[in-house]
């Protein structure tokens, strides 16, 4: 299995095998995470293995996941660093799972200050993973996903590559599956929004953000095993527009 395919097939594992995942495994993880490609490539970061196994370094809270290992990232703080941690992220997460692991955001849960204290930067989200006894895959058409017609706007016809690429960046994860993207597609662009949510603005504008950049894995990595060129921007006559219920986050340009 390739990270594109693992698009599809990925679910979220919440119970975790308290068992020790080979070495040479762990090493091709530390070294992913090395050549991971940025959104941004000048928001400096930093990933941190942790091993939940011989001593116990879990995360606390409601939304907290009881797994042998959890990996972290920490960032510098600037425009686009919570997108570019989402981003990042996401890759690792379906790099794991095509070795044949569980995975699951830990994004609510607080890791403790003492862990905190041990990361470069500020701390920004992280990932539990680990063996399973549960199923590792799932069907696509058991995620439950909002019908694409609430997500997405078609603005002109476009090709199955296109429409393949949407499919993918719609079934990426979300904290509390809250699934804030919204496309307005073109032929040649794909416009990006999140969604408003006036009443938990300052907590959901942070995850939401996270929640794009997780996305944007999904689209860039399924643009690229479909042979897509794409680039990506923020345009300025978007950006100082105001809309009722989104806020414009970036635009990618096919082609």
């Amino acid at each position: 299995m390739n990270m594109f395919e693992a698009i599809f097939s990925r679910k979220s594992i919440r119970h975790f095998r308290k068992e020790k995942v080979e070495w040479e495994v762990i090493e091709d993880i530390l070294k992913f995470t090395d050549e991971l490609p940025k959104l941004f490539d000048e928001i400096a970061i930093e990933f941190k293995l942790i091993s939940n196994i011989e001593k116990k370094q879990g995360f606390h809270g409601p939304f907290s996941v009881n797994a042998p290992y959890y990996i972290c990232i920490s960032s510098e703080k600037g425009d686009g660093y919570l997108l570019n941690a989402g981003y990042m992220m996401q890759q690792l997460c379906l790099f794991i799972t095509s070795k044949g692991l569980g995975t699951c955001f830990v994004g609510l849960a607080n890791p403790g200050r003492g862990l905190k204290s041990t990361m470069k930067y500020d701390y920004v989200i992280a990932l539990a993973f680990g063996k399973t006894d549960e199923p590792l895959y799932r069907n696509s058409l058991e995620a439950k996903r909002l019908p694409e017609s609430d997500t997405v706007v078609y603005k002109e016809d476009v090709n199955a590559d296109i429409r393949q690429i949407i499919t993918a960046a719609r079934l990426a994860p979300s904290g509390m599956n809250n699934q804030p993207w919204r496309f307005v597609v073109y032929k040649n662009r794909i416009h990006i929004f999140t969604r408003k949510n006036v009443l938990l603005y300052k907590i959901m504008d942070t995850n939401n953000m996270i929640d794009i950049g997780v996305m944007m894995a999904n689209l860039l990595v399924a643009a690229e095993e479909l042979w897509v060129d794409i680039s990506i921007s923020q345009l300025e006559s978007l950006k100082n527009k105001p809309f009722q219920n989104n806020q414009y986050v970036l635009t990618v340009t096919i082609g």
